[in-house]
């Protein structure tokens, strides 16, 4: 494998040294920078495609600190066999940019006191896998995915290439934070992240209300939808959208329109039929002059 994803001084179990053990019973530290960078090019590179549904993304992580263990446990093979294993069958499940973070800080609490430490590592992971993702999901996958997607596309359909530039630019940073991941969990260890985690709940949810915002907002400047058809009586003349519609709440078939939308993805219809549904109605009512843009 190249050394894109694999340590350049890695030794076999016969040419590695044996872990140096302090007087109080930890081990001195091993693990470099390079090699988190590795876990985390690694975890980049197999993220979710060895999804099990017994435990979840644990394959993946021990795919990913595969190296760093060899490293801290030496020329210990036995040891090294019941930590990749611990690896393998811990449930961990986080949203992928920020699984490193927890991942690193496990490998922070393994690196300092090796068999002994896999309990508190274990606890540490399930128990924060939780709210961390919630942190990943509304500060990562939410907000900038929604504000620079929004606004690419606005901008993409005035003519502007400069939207889909900042999309990738987005794209492009995404990957070097994730490449630094296991590096800032491990330094920050565990009792940093541990500190945390009565906090996270309280950020989430002030976070999640900011991307409800967001999101109502860009439905109301986005989703354009309206009825030409007018209502006649004698000489009286009535525009549906502007006489009535607008009169109760601008825009508001485009809100019914996003409310239908989000019912259907409750109940599991997929993303694409959606998409096809919605173009073929579009298609026939605009032919009957039912509605326009």
């Amino acid at each position: 494998m190249s050394n894109f994803f694999k340590p350049k001084d890695f030794k076999d179990f016969d040419e590695a040294s044996a872990p140096v053990q302090l007087p109080d019973g930890t081990y001195e530290p091993v693990l470099t920078d390079e090699d988190l960078k590795i876990c985390s090019r690694r975890m980049c590179l197999m993220d979710t495609a060895a999804y099990s549904y017994a435990t979840q993304n644990a394959p993946c992580a021990m795919f990913a600190s595969y190296y760093a263990l060899r490293k801290i446990y030496g020329n210990d093979e036995d040891a090294f066999n019941v930590a990749i294993l611990n690896q393998l069958d811990c449930v961990f499940n986080a949203t992928p940019p920020v699984s490193g973070l927890l991942l690193g800080a496990g490998l922070a609490i393994e690196d300092k006191g090796h068999l002994n430490g896999v309990n508190a590592e274990n606890d540490l992971k399930v128990g924060l896998m939780g709210p961390i993702s919630g942190i990943g999901d509304v500060f990562i996958w939410l907000l900038p995915m929604t504000i620079f997607g929004s606004i690419a596309g606005y901008m993409a359909q005035q003519g502007s290439p400069v939207g889909i530039l900042l999309w990738i630019a987005m794209w492009v940073a995404l990957y070097f934070w994730r490449m630094q991941n296991y590096v800032q969990g491990y330094k920050a260890g565990a009792s940093v992240v541990t500190k945390m985690g009565d906090k996270l709940n309280v950020l989430t949810d002030a976070a999640s209300i900011l991307g409800l915002t967001v999101v109502g907002s860009l439905i109301y400047s986005s989703v354009k939808i309206s009825t030409p058809l007018t209502f006649a009586y004698g000489e009286i003349s009535l525009g549906i959208q502007e006489g009535v519609l607008d009169q109760i709440f601008p825009n508001l078939l485009a809100v019914l329109l996003a409310v239908l939308v989000y019912k259907l993805i409750k109940k599991g219809v997929k993303l694409n039929w959606i998409i096809l549904g919605i173009l073929a109605v579009s298609c026939v009512c605009a032919g009957f002059g039912i509605l326009a843009v």
